[in-house]
């Protein structure tokens, strides 16, 4: 780990700029090292030998600030963290967006393959339903809306889109009819479930980091993402949503079907975007074109027309 004044790089010396600002900091017990595996932001583990105590530090990364309201994330962070679901917040330096949580220790990280083992599901989606019951959030801002801005910003930034955009982009505003009339039911969503953002303590605890897209958003399109992020079978989806709901109807699984689609859009309008302004080393471009090939694979299957049907 390095020290104050350390540096050997432009990143590391933001960093410690910002490590500097912070009061009740002695900058001279200060030791930083970068985290790695993030795509959006500039991650950091910070030791400070005063108490001995390890500190997790967001720095946002270059035109993150289209995407990310960084004090509704900080709103969303303190609500998981006042019911046990996520770290707890030591600062935050508003003027530059960055976020400061204790550093959770003992504590492993999913991979993908760990949603091979039905267990790990079910608790992820009950610490889900924990989130989705523990208030309220102030910024309403559902999929459908993270959508619509994607598709401004898209024009704004003049980004690549794909031949058949007007396309997706038709079936999107059908889909969002059909869900609009029928009506959002509001609750805080997490919207981000990389397998990443999933940790578990040595006795089985979990924690959920990364609330960078947290808002009031309809629980319905939180689920979707879940499912969709983890490649779910049929089978698994069909058992997650008795364990959530109590039951499994048709117009349940049909939402889901649908919002799978919207956030594959989503997601692959926001990496086109990122393609354009991110400095990150991540191939955006691939990451969003094979969103827009699998959300095209919802629209055209037979069952896109029937779900949309069954939405009431």
């Amino acid at each position: 780990m390095k020290t104050i004044g350390a540096h050997s790089t432009k990143d590391e010396k933001q960093l410690e700029d910002y490590l500097i600002k912070i009061k009740e900091w002695n900058t001279g017990s200060l030791y930083y090292e970068p985290v790695g595996g993030g795509i959006t932001n500039l991650n950091w583990r910070v030791l400070n030998k005063d108490n001995n105590k390890e500190y997790f530090i967001k720095v946002p990364g270059v035109g993150t600030e289209i995407f990310i309201d960084r004090k509704a994330s900080l709103e969303a962070n303190s609500l998981a963290a006042k019911i046990g679901l996520g770290p707890e917040v030591y600062d935050f330096l508003s003027e530059f967006g960055v976020e400061i949580y204790d550093f959770l220790l003992d504590h492993t990280t999913c991979t993908n393959s760990s949603f091979e083992n039905l267990d790990t599901a079910k608790k992820v989606l009950e610490g889900y339903k924990k989130f989705h019951s523990a208030g309220k959030l102030s910024i309403v801002k559902s999929g459908i809306d993270l959508v619509e801005d994607h598709f401004k910003q898209l024009s704004q930034y003049k980004c690549e889109i794909p031949s058949d955009f007007e396309f997706l982009k038709y079936n999107f505003n059908v889909a969002k009819e059909k869900l609009l009339k029928a009506g959002l039911d509001l609750v805080p969503c997490f919207h981000d479930p990389i397998a990443g953002n999933f940790l578990f303590s040595k006795t089985g605890e979990l924690k959920m980091v990364d609330f960078e897209y947290s808002f009031q958003g309809d629980r319905f399109y939180d689920l979707a993402v879940f499912f969709g992020e983890m490649f779910f079978t049929d089978e698994i989806e069909e058992e997650l949503l008795k364990q959530y709901f109590g039951n499994s109807n048709e117009t349940i699984k049909s939402k889901i079907y649908i919002y799978k689609a919207i956030a594959d859009i989503k997601w692959a309008s926001w990496a086109f975007i990122q393609d354009k302004l991110s400095g990150l080393d991540f191939d955006f471009y691939k990451y969003g074109a094979l969103k827009y090939l699998r959300a095209r694979s919802f629209i055209i299957s037979d069952n896109w027309n029937k779900s949309l049907e069954r939405i009431n």
